[in-house]
């Protein structure tokens, strides 16, 4: 399956771009914080982050649970968790949610990475959209 990819870059942008299926296979194994090569997907000279992602089914992945499995955990905030205002009524509120593995694996469709060198290679692949998307507007 491929991977769905939002890169952010330092300057606040961020760029979508769907890995082919090769490129996806040699993601695989690879874990939440993770630094690698952007040169196996695509964009030589550079280097990305795994920050964080989601599964086939739009369950969001946590970097504190390991492999590449789902469970369901008790949260109290964090990843996967939205419960800023239910605090202040519910003083210590924790809530059962299913949650994916830390892993990146063939199941996983979106990743969202981040780029730690080379942001103007990412921004220079990504011009030619911007400028076409602006001409048609």
């Amino acid at each position: 399956m491929a991977i769905k990819a939002v890169i952010g870059c330092k300057n606040g942008k961020s760029y979508q771009k769907e890995f082919s299926q090769e490129e996806s296979e040699s993601l695989n194994a690879r874990v939440l914080g993770e630094e690698f090569d952007g040169s196996i997907v695509g964009f030589s000279g550079v280097t990305f982050q795994i920050t964080g992602g989601s599964d086939a089914e739009g369950f969001p992945m946590r970097k504190d649970l390991n492999g590449t499995n789902r469970k369901q955990i008790l949260l109290a905030k964090g990843v996967g968790f939205k419960g800023k205002l239910r605090k202040k009524r519910f003083g210590g509120l924790r809530v059962k949610k299913t949650i994916a593995g830390n892993t990146v694996y063939k199941k996983t469709h979106q990743l969202n990475l981040k780029v730690v060198k080379g942001d103007e290679v990412v921004e220079k692949a990504f011009a030619p959209q911007e400028e076409a998307e602006k001409k048609s507007e």
